[in-house]
């Protein structure tokens, strides 16, 4: 066990040497010309922004129960809306509350897949839905969500799954607050604190001699960037995707699919670096980055949006919420068999 593990730990540190020194060689080179890149160079600058304006953030919580006749799931959505002046916030609006009431929700007959979409897009629905109308409410000059400002394509259901028109409505949804953006000059903007994609990989790949693209093939985006980026920088700004026709979801987004652009940003030097997607409508990489920047170099080992941390905070839901409402259902149903726990939630012997 003891060798086994040592083993690993070398061979991770290998892996963070190379991709160290690939970073650096990349640095150094400082080439101006990436395929699909929307800016000259590679890197660019961070500057700060005085925050004199209003921004909002919208997160989202889930806790879901199976049963065996149906599941039951509860969601909620805040919006928590800050006014700064001068950069030191002013005033604050939570939307449709503090911490609003958790809604309920059940389908029957899911299979797993099912239920599994079923959860993700009734949280997703819940939150895009408290955005669209924090925006054509209270008027924010951003709106932040806590993640892609579309759909990911493991929320999309088969076309026979009895959740699509979920998913139908969902990407309505995203189109109706694409819209309110537009109109009401709000820039939006997704923030992803955990990013595994490949898209930047794959850019700067197509530069590099084959013997050194192995070291990209062991590495997600942020794994490398941590290296590339120093604190208070960014990459080029780039579309979401290379074929936005052929994208499995940016194809249903239809008109909208070119207007979602991306770049990473490292605010802090002991934190990894953040994906940042936004609207590209009238805002550039240079507005957002900055915006982004100001709102998350308050803890230096912990880059985020102050913002966005406190919807979370709000949006999070408790377990013993869901007991209660399980309880309830109990109460008011009865004994009845589709109320029955699954068997590996009431193991008798365990």
């Amino acid at each position: 066990m003891h060798e086994k593990l040592a083993e690993l730990i070398d061979n991770i540190k290998a892996l963070e040497e190379k991709r160290s020194e690939l970073a650096q060689k990349i640095r150094e080179e400082n080439r101006e010309i990436y395929p699909e890149a929307l800016e000259k160079n590679l890197i660019h600058k961070v500057e700060p922004l005085e925050l004199n304006c209003r921004v909002a953030a919208v997160d989202g919580g889930l806790a879901a129960q199976e049963f065996h006749g149906f599941d039951l799931v509860l969601t909620r959505a805040v919006s928590v809306i800050f006014d700064y002046k001068n950069s030191k916030r002013a005033s604050n609006i939570y939307y449709p509350s503090r911490i609003p009431d958790a809604e309920p929700d059940a389908l029957t007959a899911l299979d797993s897949h099912e239920f599994t979409w079923h959860k993700s897009l009734i949280r997703l629905r819940k939150e895009i839905e408290v955005a669209c109308e924090t925006v054509e409410k209270h008027k924010p000059d951003y709106i932040l969500l806590d993640g892609s400002i579309v759909p990911q394509i493991s929320d999309k259901p088969s076309e026979d799954s009895p959740v699509r028109p979920l998913y139908n409505k969902l990407l309505e949804d995203y189109k109706r607050l694409y819209s309110a953006c537009k109109e009401k000059e709000c820039q939006l903007i997704g923030v992803i604190k955990d990013s595994r994609g490949k898209r930047f990989i794959e850019i700067i790949e197509k530069t590099l001699p084959t013997h050194e693209k192995g070291v990209l093939a062991t590495s997600h985006d942020t794994s490398f960037l941590h290296f590339l980026l120093n604190a208070g920088e960014r990459t080029f700004e780039f579309h979401y995707s290379n074929a936005e026709k052929e994208h499995h979801v940016l194809k249903d987004l239809g008109e909208w699919s070119p207007f979602i652009h991306a770049f990473y940003i490292k605010p802090v030097k002991d934190d990894r670096p953040l994906r940042v997607e936004f609207l590209k409508t009238y805002s550039d990489a240079g507005k957002v980055s900055s915006l982004i920047y100001s709102l998350s170099t308050i803890n230096q080992k912990y880059a985020y949006p102050a913002i966005l941390i406190e919807a979370d905070m709000r949006a999070a839901m408790d377990r013993s919420e869901l007991e209660r409402a399980c309880r309830n259902l109990l109460l008011r149903a009865g004994r009845r068999i589709s109320f029955l726990p699954l068997r590996r939630d009431s193991r008798p012997f365990r």
